[in-house]
């Protein structure tokens, strides 16, 4: 695992316990397993955020960038993230293709913070409250570590692709 910019404090007690278990968590196989195997790279941890990358289609990879306070009593709250502007991706540079386009949807992501339209996600399940009810499977809770959530965007973006290969975002 590389945390760029986040080596743990050499105390851990002034920590929040939060960051302590998103830093447990970055820490764990499953989600440097899923680094290896090339579906999300470069995370880089300022605290309560973690930004990283996750691939697109075959061979691009487009940034998020997750608001972690509270993890992981509350959801992460994720949002695609231009990394050469450190901003907001613009909407028309979002992925493309029909998984991608049903979470990442500009009828509904932009007035939600840009938020991915997923029950994993902490501004989904905060405006669709039977989500959790009704997709256990999909949905966050507190047993879940950031590698679940990475994995459900993964998912969805496996498909897609970017409408400037290349783009980096």
């Amino acid at each position: 695992m590389t945390l760029e910019a986040s080596a743990a404090p050499a105390d851990w007690d002034v920590i929040s316990p939060d960051e302590v278990r998103l830093r447990t968590d970055l820490a764990r196989e499953c989600f440097a397993a899923g680094e290896r195997a090339g579906k999300w790279r470069n995370p880089i941890l300022a605290w309560p955020t973690l930004t990283v990358e996750v691939a697109v289609g075959d061979d691009d990879y487009v940034a998020l960038r997750l608001q972690l306070d509270d993890y992981p009593t509350q959801a992460p709250g994720g949002r695609l993230w231009d990394l050469r502007t450190g901003a907001p991706l613009p909407t028309n540079r979002w992925p493309r293709g029909e998984s991608a386009e049903r979470v990442f949807r500009t009828d509904w992501s932009p007035s939600n913070s840009d938020a991915p339209y997923l029950p994993c996600d902490r501004t989904g399940l905060a405006t669709h409250t039977n989500w959790a009810a009704d997709y256990p499977s999909r949905a966050w809770n507190p047993s879940r570590t950031i590698a679940f959530y990475l994995e459900e965007i993964y998912g969805e973006l496996t498909e897609a692709r970017l409408p400037y290969p290349g783009q980096e975002s």
